[in-house]
């Protein structure tokens, strides 16, 4: 009977550690390459580019890529859907892009009140379960009388 129990406990605790690893190794591996961030004067106020990149092992639903721009609370910036629904295999790339004139950067800052225009990337994909994952990368502060760069440690969004 103890040797029942004992195997029993072996067998759920190899299940478990074994589906966390399955997990781990199915997880959604996003990363960036030639990105690009020009901001500043001239026709274009912002413009970004850059290459999303499946590094995992798995293809990837990709359910939403947008470029938030504006203030930094909800309600104070707009939500741009550079991409829709599609798939990436692994290693596969999806060029992204996006661009905003100066006239349509001036009338954010004007609309929402705000001293500078905020340019977020977020990705929305489902992960290895189907559940709904968002991740952000700040991009830029862009305002009339400053700049904001933010440096990001390393190409992965996930």
């Amino acid at each position: 009977m103890s040797l029942s129990v004992i195997s029993t406990g072996i067998a759920i605790a190899s299940y478990w550690r074994a589906r966390s690893n399955q997990t781990y190794d199915y997880a959604a591996r996003l990363q960036l390459e030639n990105e690009s961030i020009q901001g500043g004067s001239g026709p274009e106020a912002f413009h970004y580019s850059a290459d999303l990149v499946n590094v995992g092992i798995k293809p990837v639903e990709i359910r939403n890529i947008f470029i938030d721009y504006g203030g930094q609370s909800e309600g104070t910036y707009y939500k741009f859907n550079v991409e829709g629904l599609f798939h990436l295999p692994p290693n596969g790339k999806r060029s992204v892009g996006f661009s905003i004139s100066r006239e349509d950067y001036e009338d954010v800052l004007t609309k929402f009140g705000v001293q500078q225009c905020l340019f977020r990337l977020r990705v929305c994909f489902a992960n290895a379960t189907g559940g709904n994952v968002e991740a952000t990368r700040n991009l830029m502060g862009l305002g009339p009388s400053e700049t904001t760069f933010y440096a990001q440690r390393g190409d992965a969004i996930v």
